[in-house]
């Protein structure tokens, strides 16, 4: 896929942000195994890139050392991978009660992430 390609050739974080957010727009891509298919593959990352890789596994697996669900998700929403921050919606439900957004960016909020109020 172009993300694979991506990954493989060092492409700019830019590219690779984008394609990845693209690839978790599908349904079929955000839960374990697909993950998993992108965790196995011998992949050239740039730091940056690698940075976006290891929050995304972090989400399917308990290491202790791994940033919590919610630092995952001011990451996501920081880099505007915005498909990254529905699957940790869908991964951890109530970490978007503990984001403590203002009652008037909430709906903005779950507009971009594709959910409603």
């Amino acid at each position: 896929t172009p993300l694979h390609c991506a990954c493989r050739y060092r492409a700019p974080f830019e590219v690779t942000s984008l394609l990845l957010n693209t690839w978790l727009s599908y349904k079929e891509n955000r839960n374990e195994s697909a993950i998993a298919t992108l965790q196995s593959d011998d992949f050239d990352l740039t730091r940056d890139a690698e940075m976006i890789f290891s929050h995304l596994f972090a989400l399917f697996n308990n290491n202790a050392d791994n940033p919590s669900p919610n630092e995952i998700m001011d990451y996501f929403i920081h880099t505007e991978m915005w498909n990254g921050a529905t699957l940790v919606l869908d991964r951890y439900p109530t970490v978007f009660k503990i984001m403590g957004l203002d009652t008037k960016v909430m709906a903005d909020f779950l507009t971009i992430v594709g959910r409603c109020c």
